[in-house]
Parts: structure tokens; sequence; C-alpha cells
């Protein structure tokens, strides 16, 4: 230790480092004099002899003596420690230059002694201690205390420098020189260098060159030396060399945002080192890290594949940042820069050998760029580009628009049809999580009309009378992702612009003769009457409902507060005038003129009372600037023409009349406001028109009959009353409606009595203003609905009265079909009200004493009232209504607990209706509810159960199972009935399989279900042979046999047996008069109403069983008809539905037939049942029957109708006999009977027949019977689903069944095309009529309803308005429609599709593309249409397409993955030939390399033939560049610039198609795939580009494969692409770095969606096999797919 502290003293002691002489250290220190002074660096064989200057010691000797004694002080201990201590008093300040030479010069006569060797056991030289002690004297920052860094930083560089180059690189490792070391020192001398200034002087320079030296010697590779080792075979004299990459990773704090992305530091140009690195700011370190960087992969290219791409994105991003930092005029070292950054963005994107194996695709770079440049939108970055990137940038900029157009379809403005479309239909395009980058696009996109938005979204809906659950359920799912319902505002204005000019193109604007009355002023004295008063109504009056309808939508708009009348109000301004007040030019797009009509919609708004009194109120009261807005939009001119409607035209004057008293200063307001000077002149009439009401109607309000049959002219007075006067008019209706003169009328039962009113026309309802409809709809319900205990009157005597007027329920339907937006409110409260009952009905039923009623008398009455309001009114709205689905819900408990027998045939055949009106297989899930409280739906009835699995099949087959498990549908059908139904072959061989299998697998669950028990012949003979009490009871009534029966009865495993029973006893007697009537109707009480279709079920099966007694048939006949009709044991439509219930033998189904043939053909007593409801004439338009009460009860008292056994005893409806037990209380009769309860039935009828193949029975059945089914509520509907669920039946397709089928609809309700009417009214036409032309109609008819621009106005004027129509949406009907239409005819499935597919594909005659709708309105039909017989065509179709077109078989045009200043002679000649069009497609695939070089000439010709597809003529070239583009551009360009393609149409139908389809569709897609792929069909880069476009738009919906029990997934979709990619680049076999526009397209898109490769890891690794195996480089760009 002593010898140390020698050692140390004689070193450093009394060291002073004063400059004794002016001279500038940096020429101390610069190349002469390292080269004088060999002592400070490694000992080499010529530094003997060398000169030596020292203060302290003088001799090199001493120097020796000092490294002798060191190395024996060392004896005692070890060198490193000794060499540390001595280091640290070395580092003791001050710090000088003096110091350190006595240093350096004793390391290197240490270093003699001690020698770093590489023979191993022999004790080295701690050189890597040396260096990390040497480090931390290492700093490029002077300090007052430290005023010699430079000189200090440049002797021991090159000390260490010199100890490196000097030493084997196995002696260096041994002395500890290992990567974490050299990693450590270069380190630390790169974040020394980033602190010089970016201006430095001669030192600093020094200082830099000396550390980049350093890192040289570490990063670089001397290609001299390793040329020489490589001769002589002996290893280069360098350490093993590092690359730039690790030093990234293990230098956070410098190369963070390299890693994370994340870690940027902020700018400060007060410090220039807070820059990110490097800093293109600093040149010198730019450079020298860049070309580490770009060295670092040009020495190893193997390095590329441990690079992470995220890091690689980060670095081309920073690069990228930097150069847009630079100024627009370079200098020479900032376009060295320049250079450097592009050649490493080249390196990482193509490869060190330009084939586009680097570390990042262009894909990557492109989602990159919004993190360089800000939100790329309209074209355009947020931040400028510098203009040497523009190029570039440029080019991905075109990459990313292919994308878009590949992800997007060349036209995706498909309609949204709001009551049939699937859930993904509601997500357009622009909320699609990874159509992020396109947003820009998007906007293009949906601005131009292309595609779909939430806009349109809303705009359908309105167009289609979408309820307003449907926009409050989309508004909200919309608001959560930060839009707001301003969309709706946009939306319901464009309808309104829509409507106005539909209105306006139909409308006469001649100058009409004007009467001089018109603008006569009003004299009270006079006495007005009707006839003084002339309303001017247009010829195109049927177009008005237009415009009630959205007037409905918008006051229930702004009453919801979607928006207020402010908006509205400056909306309606904006549609007319220009911002400086002008009007718009006429034909000014999305303007329109002024219209009268728009003032009308505000009218409607001024009727709410909080805008009337509160907005319009204090506008009058300030500066009237509403009110000035509004005069302004008044066109004097409109009520001057032919086509003049007083309604309308005068809006303004009814306005003001409603305001009158909150206008200040009337007898000014001309002057206030100029333009209200020429409405005024019509004033008088709107004083007229009160005058006459008050007088006519308000002052003769309880006459019944003045509101009946109102011509036209009174209607309109009575409306214009209802815009002047608040309240007034409905008020007065209501009056007249439920009068205090008490007259009563009765409801079949003489105890359901209601107050005698007038009734009200249709046509009076829907004219009357939206406020005013309102108005009355309140009051009814308040007073007669509201409360369950009955209807509320203001007569003094009105206590007998018991129930509503039927006349008060038919304004009620009317208003709410009239008004259904409105009245939403009211249809929500009677479904909540609904809802309790049914609970209240189970909660009273699981604790009532048994002789207890489950509700009050008027609780019942209630539900009574609603269920036939429902069930004979309101099915059509309800259809297709949101409330749909879930109907069941509001029911459940009162199917199975419900015990008033009159109510319950209604509520079972409503619960039939809401079964077979469903139209969504969103009811599976509705179903399938997990909360809810009754497992099984339907435990008493097998009728229901039936129903319901028969509407399952029918949805699942017409609209596809969509993502509904099959395991949830199997969960579904063994909830509906607690014992096994079973099915013939016969109806399960039209059930999908989904269902099928249920039924026929042996493991399902339904083999687990219990069988019923059968009640068979035996059992009952043996009952009544061992038991005489029961034909002591039901035969003789024997009151001491009753109680034991009625107990035995009383047990439901008991009750299967009565009917059959009574049916024995009737068939021993031969008749059924031989009962005692009471004791029957006893025993038959027993059985609860829920259980008596089931029962009803168990006697047919018993009559039509082989042991049953086999009688004369005739008296079986009887029997059965005195039991249905003349007792009325057994309903009708029961005992129908029984002989049609699907299952049974074949013995069994031919009884059942003859059964049903008597009971509809050859019984008189249906019969006269029909003949007499015929005769009577009632209206199939119902809406439109003012007296169907009357017509009811004249029936009724013909044909009396009785629920709970009592025929016997009564007479129109009263008790002829005393009834024990009481009957329950009388219900009343509104709409129900026994021909309207079977025409559901009748449904069935028609099924069962198709599927047993009778067609003769059928035809006889629709001969007689068939007229009934214009009262069908949905027949249309069922006819399209009755030819989609049957399509592949033979009898279906007999032309006399179809021609019959066809003509249960009435024509006049809906716009068939002639030849589909005449073909279904003519026997004797047949497929003749039916050419290419007759199709074509009928998807531009379709394409027509579709259109909201176009707003779907009546054909005829005979046709129903649009609220009262079987389907309310014109798109839903037009769909129905055009689904028959095409069924209907006798035309072969693959001739319909040749038909369409040359419309579409503009074959044949044509020249020009049709409408994008009308490609749509054909991927919607065929979407709909039978899957089998339909899509087949379409498929084989593609497979023809592209296997044959010319421009998908050849490959696309070739281009070079090199820098552009190596694009080859001939691509410049096309660039330069078709720059005017190929700008947008031509992809290049680097950057320019060098800013300032000379240009590099162009590779021969030849090399461009060196791969053998690519021989072609520069023309065959040339023309496949012309038109390449066209085919994967946007569908309704081409349309309008003549350059429509079979590709690019065929294309845009297979995405509508598919957008409409269920996901079923896909399993077909899969097999195509395949099938093209093992044909080995795809031959060139355009073809597999073609399948990347069909593919793009529709994987998000491929993804729910998954959560499907599909056979097949997305996963084998993608599988199969790779598959194709790898077969089309093994065929092109491009080389050399050739690559096509077409391949580069299919590798964006690829990349675009590798998230979905990598979702499983089975996945993944099949995705990495098929890379694996395909051709270099290809392999290589696409191995990072799954990395």
């Amino acid at each position: 230790m002593e010898a140390l502290r020698t050692v140390i003293a004689r070193l450093f002691s009394d060291i002073q480092d004063v400059p004794t002489e002016d001279v500038d250290p940096a020429d101390k220190l610069g190349n002469s004099y390292y080269g004088q002074r060999l002592h400070l660096l490694h000992p080499t064989g010529g530094a003997h002899g060398l000169k030596y200057q020292s203060g302290l010691i003088s001799s090199r000797s001493e120097y020796a003596i000092l490294a002798s004694e060191f190395v024996r002080a060392c004896q005692t201990g070890s060198m490193a420690e000794q060499l540390k201590i001595l280091m640290i008093k070395y580092r003791e300040p001050p710090l000088t230059v003096v110091k350190t030479s006595h240093l350096l010069t004793f390391l290197h006569h240490l270093l003699i002694l001690v020698p770093i060797t590489s023979t191993p056991n022999v004790p080295n030289f701690p050189l890597s201690q040396l260096f990390e002690d040497l480090g931390m004297t290492l700093t490029l920052r002077p300090t007052q205390q430290f005023p010699f860094a430079y000189q200090i930083w440049i002797m021991n560089l090159q000390f260490m420098l010199s100890c490196i180059k000097e030493v084997a690189p196995q002696a260096l490792y041994n002395a500890g020189i290992t990567t974490p070391v050299v990693l450590g020192i270069i380190k630390h001398i790169l974040l020394e260098l980033t602190r010089l200034p970016i201006e430095v002087n001669s030192i600093q320079q020094k200082c830099f060159d000396m550390g980049k030296d350093l890192l040289d010697t570490f990063l670089l590779k001397d290609t001299q030396s390793e040329r020489s080792s490589a001769s002589t075979g002996s290893k280069p004299a360098v350490i093993p060399k590092v690359s730039y990459y690790d030093i990234i990773f293990s230098f956070p704090e410098l190369y963070g945002h390299f890693l994370h992305g994340s870690m940027m530091p902020i700018r400060n140009e007060t410090a220039p080192s807070a820059y990110p690195q490097p800093s293109i700011v600093n040149y010198r370190i730019w450079q020298a890290t860049l070309q580490y960087m770009i060295a670092s992969i040009r020495q190893d290219v193997k390095l590329l594949d441990r690079i992470p791409t995220l890091m690689a994105i980060n670095i081309i991003k920073h690069v990228l940042r930097e150069i847009n930092t630079l100024p627009a005029d370079l200098s020479k070292s900032e376009s060295r820069c320049l250079n450097s950054g592009k050649e490493l963005i080249n390196l990482l994107l193509l490869g060190p050998h330009g084939d586009g194996a680097g570390v990042v695709s262009h894909y990557d770079i492109i989602v990159a760029l919004p993190d360089v440049y800000g939100h790329f939108l309209r074209g355009t970055f947020a931040q400028s580009v510098h203009w040497t990137m523009e190029k570039f940038i440029n080019e991905l900029g075109k990459r990313r628009r292919h994308l878009a157009f590949l992800m997007m379809p060349p036209d995706a403005s498909w309609p949204l049809i709001s009551q049939m479309s699937r859930r993904h239909e509601y997500n357009d395009l622009t909320t699609r999580t990874s159509y992020h980058m396109f947003e820009g696009d998007l906007i293009e996109f949906v601005k131009e009309g292309n595609s779909t938005g939430i806009e349109t979204h809303f705009r359908d809906m309105l167009f289609q009378r979408a309820s307003m659950d449907e926009f409050r359920q989309l508004t909200k799912s919309l608001t959560i992702t930060g839009l707001d319902t301003s969309q709706v505002r946009k939306a319901m204005i464009t309808k309104i612009r829509d409507v106005i000019r539909c209105i306006q193109q139909n409308s006469n604007f001649e100058r009409r003769q004007e009467s001089s009355k018109e603008r006569e002023p009003y004299n009270p004295a006079t006495n007005v009457r009707g006839e003084d008063i002339t309303m001017l109504i247009p010829d195109n009056i049927d177009l008005w409902e237009l415009m009630m309808e959205t007037a409905d939508q918008l006051y229930s708009f702004v009453t919801a507060e979607f928006f207020t009348y402010e908006d509205i109000l400056q909306d309606f301004y904006d549609l007319v005038y220009q911002y400086d007040g002008k009007p718009y030019p006429i034909g000014t797009k999305h303007q329109m003129m002024k219209d009268n009509s728009l003032i009308w919609l505000l009218l409607q708004l001024f009727h709410i009372e909080k805008i009337g009194s509160s907005v319009i109120q204090k506008d009058f009261e300030g500066d009237e600037r509403l009110f000035d807005k509004l005069v302004r939009l008044y066109n004097e001119e409109q009520i001057l023409t032919k086509g003049a409607f007083s309604l309308r035209d005068l809006a303004l004057q009814c306005a003001i009349n409603h305001q009158q008293v909150n206008i200040k200063d009337r007898t000014n307001i001309k002057q206030r406001h100029p333009r209200v000077t020429a409405a005024l002149q019509y004033a008088g009439l709107c004083y007229q028109v009160q005058a006459y009401f008050s007088n006519h109607y308000y002052s003769k309000a309880t006459d019944p009959t003045v509101f009946c049959n109102l011509s036209m002219q009174e209607v309109m007075k009575v409306a214009m009353e209802s815009q002047l006067r608040q309240n007034l008019v409905a008020n007065t209706l209501y009056v007249y409606l439920v009068p205090n003169k008490v007259e009563i009328g009765t409801l079949g039962y003489p105890k359901a009595t209601f107050l005698k009113g007038g009734t009200l026309g249709y046509k009076l309802l829907d004219f009357l203003n939206v406020s005013a409809k309102h108005r009355l709809l309140q009051l009814i319900y308040k007073m007669m609905l509201d409360t369950e205990a009955g209807p509320r009157y203001q007569a003094a005597s009105s206590s007998n009265i018991t129930c509503v007027s039927p006349h008060v329920l038919d304004v009620v339907y009317k208003l709410l079909y009239s008004a259904p937006c409105s009245a939403e409110l009211m249809i929500k409260e009677i479904f909540d009200k609904l809802r309790r009952c049914d609970k209240l009905i189970k909660t009273r039923y699981e604790s009532k004493p048994e002789a207890e009623s489950l509700l009050p008398d008027h609780t019942v009455r209630w539900l009574h009232t609603i269920l036939q309001l429902l069930n004979h009114r309101f099915l059509r709205f309800l259809k297709h209504s949101s409330l749909s689905s879930g109907l069941l819900h509001y029911i459940r408990y009162s199917l199975s607990y419900l015990d008033h027998r009159q109510v319950y045939q209604v509520l079972e055949s409503f619960a039939v209706n809401i079964m077979r009106m469903q139209s969504d297989a969103k009811v599976l899930r509705s179903l399938d509810d997990p909360n809810r409280e009754k497992p099984i739906w339907f435990a008493e009835s097998e009728m229901l159960a039936r129903t319901m699995v028969s509407s399952i099949v029918r949805l699942i087959k017409t609209r596809g199972q969509a993502d509904i498990r099959t395991e949830q549908i199997h969960r579904v059908l063994s909830n509906l009935y607690e014992y096994r139904i079973e099915w013939s072959e016969e109806t399960l061989k039209f059930f999908p399989p989904a269902v099928r299998s249920f039924y026929t697998d042996p493991h399902s669950n339904n083999h687990n279900i219990p069988l019923r028990p059968q009640v068979t012949y035996a059992k009952i003979q043996q009952m009544i042979q061992t038991n005489k009490a029961y034909m002591a009871f039901l035969l003789q009534g024997s009151n001491e046999k009753e109680r034991a029966i009625k107990h035995f009865f009383s047990i439901l495993e008991n009750q299967s047996s009565l009917l059959p029973m009574i049916w024995t006893l009737a068939l021993m007697r031969m008749s059924t008069d031989v009962f005692h009537m009471p004791s029957v109707r006893k025993a038959m009480l027993c059985i609860p109403a829920s259980r008596i279709a089931t029962h009803t079920i168990d006697l047919v099966d018993f009559i039509l069983s082989k042991e049953a007694p086999q009688g004369d048939i005739q008296v079986n006949y009887s029997c059965l008809d005195a039991m249905i009709w003349k007792h009325q044991w057994i309903s009708f439509t029961h005992v129908v539905f029984a002989l049609v219930k699907g299952s049974g033998n074949a013995e069994r189904s031919e009884k059942a037939f003859q059964y049903l043939e008597y009971l509809l053909l050859k019984s008189p007593e249906f019969s006269r049942r029909v003949e007499t409801f015929t005769s009577l004439q009632f209206s199939s338009k119902y809406w439109a029957e003012d007296n169907h009460h009357e017509k009811l009860m004249t029936y009724l008292a013909q044909f009396p109708e009785y629920s709970e056994f009592e025929a016997y005893g009564m007479k129109d409806f009263e008790q002829t006999q005393h009834m024990d037990p009481p009957t329950s209380p009388p219900m009343p009769i509104y709409f129900t009977n026994v021909v309207l309860r079977f025409i559901p039935f009748f449904d069935v009828i028609i099924n069962r027949l198709i599927e047993y193949e009778q067609p003769d029975l059928l035809a006889r059945i629709l001969d007689t019977h068939g007229h009934l089914f214009q009262y069908h509520h949905y027949p249309l509907s069922f006819i399209c689903n009755l030819f989609l669920d049957h399509y592949s039946s033979p009898t279906l397709h007999e032309p006399y069944i179809k021609k019959r089928l066809l003509r249960l609809l009435d024509f006049t309700q809906y716009e068939f095309l002639p030849e589909a009417i005449t073909y279904a009214t003519d026997e004797m036409v047949g497929a003749e009529i039916f050419g290419a032309r007759y199709f074509e109609l009928v998807f531009h008819k379709l394409a027509d309803n579709l259109s909201p621009q176009k707003c779907a106005p009546k054909a005829t004027p005979n046709l129903p308005e649009r609220h009262f129509r079987e389907i309310g949406s014109p798109a839903v009907q037009g769909i129905h429609v055009a689904l028959l239409e095409v069924l209907l005819t006798p035309t072969p499935p693959e001739t319909v599709c040749k038909y369409i597919l040359d419309l579409a594909l503009f074959r044949g005659d044509r020249h020009i593309g049709v409408q994008a709708l009308t490609i749509h309105a054909i991927g919607l039909l065929i979407s709909a249409l039978p899957i089998e017989e339909y899509l087949q065509p379409i498929w084989d179709e593609l497979m023809s397409l592209i296997t044959g077109d010319q421009y998908l078989t050849e490959i696309s045009e070739p281009c070079r993955l090199v820098s552009l200043q190596r694009v080859i002679a001939w691509i410049r000649l096309i660039v330069y030939m078709m720059l005017t069009f190929l700008s947008t497609c031509k992809i290049r695939c680097g950057i320019p390399q060098n800013l300032d070089s000379e240009s590099v000439q162009p590779q021969p010709l030849s090399d461009v033939t060196n791969t053998a597809i690519l021989k072609n003529s520069i023309s065959v070239r040339l023309s496949k560049a012309m038109v390449f583009p066209y085919i994967f551009n946007d569908y309704t360009f081409n349309v309008h610039n003549y350059s429509t393609n079979a590709a690019n149409s065929f294309l845009t139908l297979f995405h509508s198609v598919l957008h409409y389809s269920s996901l079923d569709i896909f399993d077909q897609l899969l097999e195509f795939l395949r099938r093209l792929r093992k044909d080995h069909s795809l031959k060139t880069d355009v073809q597999l580009l073609y399948i990347c476009a069909m593919l793009g738009p529709i994987l998000h919906r491929t993804e729910k494969l998954n959560n499907t029990d599909a056979v097949h997934t997305d996963a084998d979709i993608l599988i199969e692409l790779m598959h194709m990619v790898k077969q089309v680049s093994i065929r092109m076999d491009m080389k050399d770095g050739w690559t096509t526009q077409a391949q580069e397209q299919v590798f964006d898109f690829l990349h675009h969606i590798r998230a979905q490769f990598v979702k499983s890891p089975e996945l993944a690794a099949q995705i990495s096999d098929i890379i694996k195996s395909m051709n270099a480089p290809i392999a290589q760009r696409l191995s990072r797919l799954v990395m």
C-alpha cells in the first residue's frame, strides 16, 4: 500500500497546469501533438526514442520505475483494485492536461509491463475497468472547475482508441471489453456529442471527430481488413461488432421515442440537446447517426429480422419530422442530411437488396403519416409536407387511396331498410374502427353519395316511417361516439325539401281564374253558409299524405326536444335564401324556391304549447325576428295557381290568427312587415271559416250526423279551423263522439252497453293539424282508456254504461295510423298497462282462492277492449314496429292463467297473430330472454307452441339464421312446450337444418322431453264401461255423481279424456242432443281456457286414430258439426288447426284432409256464416268503413257466438235458462267473430296442403273461401313468405295453384306491374309475357320505392293512403311486391339471373350502366330470393368473370422496388403518355436517394422481360393500364364518365348482395373461393386484387362467424386468401426487384387486415406456414404479417 501511495504522490502531487506560453490548446493538441507523444498511447514497437516533456517527471526511466513499483504493489492485491484507487486520485480536482498526460504516460509504461494478452490463465490488464474510470472524465461541457474538458476528451479518447486498435479482439475480450462495456462507452460518447453546440470551433470539431472515430471503430466494419482476412483465412483485428440498433434498444434516455413513439422531448431552441435525437438541426450528429444505422443493416442483413417493426416505424416518423423542419432552400449540408434520411427510409422500407424485404411496409408508413403531418382530411394533411418529400408522400397517398377503394365497395350507398335491416346495416363505413385511416376518403365518399352516413340513415328512416323509438335508439348509440341529434335535423330538412319538390313536380303552376269573393273582407253581420266558402283543393291532393306524414314527424321531434322551432325556421330560411338574403336561383342543388308548405309545417309547431306560448309569444313581444323570417318564406303567387291549396296557402294567415292576442300593434303590422300585405288580403276567409264552424259544427256537436259523410270541401273547412284555433276542433269532435245526451247501444250482450255518438271519417281525421289529432287522442285516452276502472262519461245517467263506444275505438286506430309518431307515447302507455295487467294475473293466480276471479270486471273489460283493438285493427302497425319481437312478453302469463274464456279467445287469437307477424329473427333472442320468470312459454297450448315453431321456421328460411347459434335455437324450441312436439316427414323437409336437426337428431334435447300421453279408444271404453257415473252425469245430469266427476276432470292428467268421452258417447247414441247440457257445461268448465286448444287436438287425434270406431262417416260429420256450431263446445279454429297440425302418419293425414274438406266445403255451417258475412259487405279497407259495428251486430244476431258452453241456454245473447255456475260477466264485442278468427288458420291450411301435395283440395278451398283473404291483415307478406318458404314444392309451381294463390291478393291495394296482374287473373296466360323488359321494370320500380328523393308517391289515386296500407314503409312494401313479381313468374331462376346480370353489367344492347340505386335494389332482391336457386347462377357468373374477363386475366403495370431515379425508361414513357389519368393509380415503391446526385442511367429494356409473365408489347400494356384503375374506381364515377366495365359493376352488385344477406351466405362464399383456388383459375395479380376488393368491405362481417356455430369461420376465408396469394405469386415469379401495381395493392391490403391473422395462435401458425412456402422475396415481405 505504501508503494501505491508513492506512485500516486509522484504522479499527481503539486501539479500546476498553468500555461507558461501563449499557445492555443487546440494547436497543442493537433496532429503533430499526437505524432510526437506516443507515450500517451498504447505502447507499440516503434515507441522507443521519443522525446518527453514533463514538468514533474523528467525522464522516461522514472515512468518505468513507477510502473514497476505499481506492479510490485499489485502483488499484494489485485491490479484492478489498485488501479481503481489510482484513478480515483486522478479524478480529484483539478483535472488538468498535465495530470492527464502523466496518467496516460504511466499507463503506457504499465501496459509494457502488463500487456493485454489473449493467453489463457495469465493475469490480464483490467482494461474494461480502466475504460470505465476514464469514461467518467469524458465530458464536452467545460466548467469553471473543469476548463480543459475538450483537451482531456481528446487525450483520453486517443488513448482508448489506441488500445482498441492495437490489441487483438480475443485479448480485448479477456480484458473485459465485452458488449455491455462497448455499449456503455458508445452511449456515453453519443450522449456527450449531443451536448456540442450546432456551430462549433476548431477544438470542438476535433472533439467530435475523435468521438466519431471511436464510434466508427465499434460500429463500422473495416471492409479492406475484412477482405484481407478473408483471403488469408484469419480474423480481422477488430473487436466483435454491435449494431446501432442495439444501442437504440439499450438507450431509452436518448432514443425512447424510437422504442415507444410517445417519449418525444419538447423542442427548445435555446437548448439544442433537448431536440429529439438525432436532430437534423445538428447535421453532424444526424449524419453520423444515420450513417451507423444504415451501415449496421448493410453490414449484417440478418439484422433486419431483429429490428421490430414498431421501432422502424418510429425511426421513419422521426426522420420525416426532422426533414419537414428543413427550409425550402437547402444548403449542401442540409442536402446531405436529407439524402441520408431518404437512404435510411429506403433501406428500412425496401431492404438492402431493394426487393421490398425491409422492416416496414408501405402500409405501416401510411398509417404513421398522420403522426408526422397531422390529421388527413379533404385531401391534405394538417401540416405542409416539405417539397423534397412531396413525391414520396403523394405516392403513399395514392397507395392509401387505392387501399381505401379496396376496403370500400365501388358504391356503398345502400339504403337502410329500417324495418327489415339486420344489425350490421346500421353501422355504416364511417362507424367502423378499421376505417379511421380512410376518414377523408369516407367523408368524400358520403358527400358524393357513394356511401351511407349517419344523416342518410336518418333520412332513410324518415322516408320509411320508422318509429320514434328507432330514432332514439340510433341517436343514443351515436351520441356515445360524440355525435349529436343535429344529424336527425339535417335528415328532417332533407326530407321536407324532397317532399315539397315531389309535390311541386306534380303541381300545376298555371294561373287560375280568381274569384272576386276571395279577397272580400269578412262582415260579422252576415250569416256565413257553407256554400259561401270555397276551399281551394288541388288535383294532386292525394300527395298531401306525404306532407301530413312529414308534419307528424316534425311535430314529434320538436315535442321530444330533438331540435327547436328556431332551428327549423332557420333551416327553412337557409333552404330558400342565400347568406346575402337573396333567393337561390331556380334549380340550385339542395335548395328550393319559396313554398307555403314550409309555413304550413311551421304552423303545426305553433300549436305546441311551449312554443306557441313561449318562443313565438316572446318573439312578438320583442323584435319579431322569427316572424320576419316566417313572412319571408311566404309565396304570394302560389295561391293564384291552379295547384293552389287553401290549407297550405293560407297557413301564414292562420299563423297570424292563431297568435293574434300576442301580436303588438296589429294595425301597423303591414308597416313592420310589408311582405305580409299580400297574405292579409285573404284573411277574410279565415274569419268566415271560424264563424261557419261555430255556427254549423260547434253548436251542433251532439248531433250524431253533423260530421258524417263530409265532402272534401267540408273536410277542408274543419281542417282549416283546426289550424286557426287551439284545441277547439278536437274538443268539439270529442263531444260529438261522446255526447252528453244519453242514448245507449249494445255490443253483443245486453249488459255490454256504450254511449252512442257519431262516426268520423278517416279523411277528416287525416287532414286535421297534428295538434288536433294529438289533443283528440289525449281526450279519448284520458276519459275512455286511461283507467282500468272503465270509461268516464259526463252524462248524468251514465252509471249503467260500461263500455267504450265502437266509434271511439274507430277514431283511436285511425288517429294512431294517421299520426303514429306523435301518438307513440299513448301506445307505450297502453302496452305498459297491458304488461302490468299481465303481471297482476300471475300474482292473483298464485294467491287467489278458487272461487275468486283473477281480475275485477272493469279490468277484464279494459283488457278485452284493448286486445280486440290490437288484434283486429292494430296488427299492421305492430308488425313492423320496434315492439313486434317482444309482444309475447306483454301477455305471457295471461296465456297460461287468464280464466275469462271470452277474453281468452281474443287473447289466443292475438298470440297467434303475433307469432305469424314476426319478420325478424331477433324474436328468437326475445324468446330466449334469460331473465324471464316463465321457463316454458306455452306449457298449456300445443297449438301455440306449434305456431311458434312454424314462425321460427319461416323466419330462418326467409331471413337467414344470422348470428344466432343453433344451440340457442334448440334452447328456444325446447322451451316452447312442456311435451315433445313431433312433425311429419312432409313438414320436416321444409324446415331449415338448424330446426330440423332439433327434431330429427337423436342426440338433441328434444328426445329428452317426454311425450304427451295419448288418449286411446280402449282407455275411453274402459272408463265408460267400468264407471257408469260418467254416463249418468253427462247423459242424465245425475247430481249424485257431479262432485266426483268434477273432481276427476279438475285433475290435469284426466282432462284430455273428456272430449273423447263425449265424442264416444255421441257416436254410441248417434247424436249429441242426448247429453244433459248443464252437466256437460260443468265438466267442460273444469278445463282451463288455456288448455282447450290442446284437448281439442287430443279429440281430433282420437277421431283420426286407427282404433276409433269406423262407423258411418256422416254421423261423425254431424256430431262434429254439432259440437262446433250448435253446442259450441269446441272451437272451429282449434279443430281446423288440429286437422292440419303437421304430424302423424299418412293414414291420419288422409282422414284429416277428408274432415277438413267436409268442414270447409261440404258442411253448411261454416259456409252459411261466410255467406252472411260476405253479404254484409264488410270492407277490406276497414278504415274507410264507418258502419262496421252495425254490420257486425247484424251478423252476430244471426250467428251468436258464446265462449262458456252456454249456447243451449242462450238466445240473442240473453240467457233463457239458469246457469250453474253463473257465466262470467259478458264482454263487449267490437270486431271478433269466427270468420275473422279463421283467417290466420287459413294460412296454416294453405301451408300444410302444399307440404302434403294436395293441390286439388287446395284449389277447391281457395275457390270457395279465397275471397276471405281480403280481410287478412298482411296478405302480401303471407304470400311472399309462402313462395319463399315453399319454393321447392312442386305443388306451389302448378300454374293453377300459383294463380289461385296470387288472386288472394287485392291488386287494387298494391302497385303490381300489369304483366303480373294479367298472369294472375288470366288462366290462359303463361311465361311468354315475362321477358327481360319485365324484370328490368321490376328492379327500376323497386329502386324508385327505395329512393327518399323520389318520395314514392302514389302511382294511382285508387291506392290506399300510405299509413293505411298493409306495410306503411314504401321501401318494405316495394321489396315485397318486387319479390312476388319475380317469384310469381314461371321463368326459371337461371333465366331470371341472366336478365338481372344483363341489366347490372350493361350487356346486350345497353351502352351505359344503370344507377347505383338500381344495382342496390338488385342486390337487395337477390339476397331475399331463395338462396339455393337464385344465388348459384350469380356465383357461376362471378367465376366466369374472374377467369374470363380480358382485363382481369392480364397482369397490371410492372414497377421496380427502387428509388424513383431508377425507374426504367419505358415506365417513364407511360407516365408521360398517361399523366392525365394514371396519376391516381401509379405506385412508386421508394424515394429518391440523392437530391443533388447525377441521374442514374436506366437499365436496358431487356430487363423488363426477364420475367416471362411480363412479356407483352407496349400497346398491350398501355391498354391494360388505361382500364385497370376503372375496375376499382367508384361505380358512380364510372357511370358518369362512360367508363363502366363488367368487373366494376359486378363488384358493386356483389357487395350489395352480401350487405343485405344473412351470414349464411358466407358458407357459399368460402366454397366459391375454394373452388376458384383448387381449379387453379387465379393466374394474375389483377385477379388476386379483385378477390381482395371482394373481401375487403365484408371482413368486418366475417368476424361475426366466430360468434355463431357456422361450419366455417373467418379464419377459413383468410387461409384461402393467403393460398391464393401464394398461388398467384408463384405463377407470376417476379424477379430482380420487379413487382406490379396490383401486387403492391394486395400487399397493402394484407397489411391492413393483418390484425385478423393473429387472432389465434393456430391461425397465425397456418398463415405463417403458407407465407414461408412462398417464393422469395415475397415470403420475406409478408413474414411480418404474423409477427
